[in-house]
């Protein structure tokens, strides 16, 4: 697991609105600026905070990384509640 690159990633949204939308409407486009495993870009993609806290992200920047893309606090805690 490219664990450093996912917080960079991360980190990248919560730095940068423009990326934050980009998540939104092109992920593939952004997932390729990092070098993730095809587990972890799946994961991102289809928003399993639970999966990516269990590889070993960092809990405040997935927080702030579901906020930046537009989900709230509710989702964000059921996300985490939700095992795989």
């Amino acid at each position: 697991m490219s664990l450093y690159q996912v917080n960079k990633l991360l980190r990248d949204v919560n730095c940068s609105a423009e990326l934050a939308q980009r998540c939104q409407t092109e992920p593939d486009m952004v997932l390729r600026q990092y070098d993730l495993t095809s587990e972890e870009q799946e994961a991102l993609k289809g928003w399993r905070v639970r999966k990516l806290y269990d590889m070993g992200a960092n809990p405040l920047l997935l927080l702030v990384y579901s906020m930046a893309t537009g989900k709230d606090m509710r989702a964000y805690v059921g996300a985490m509640n939700q095992k795989e």
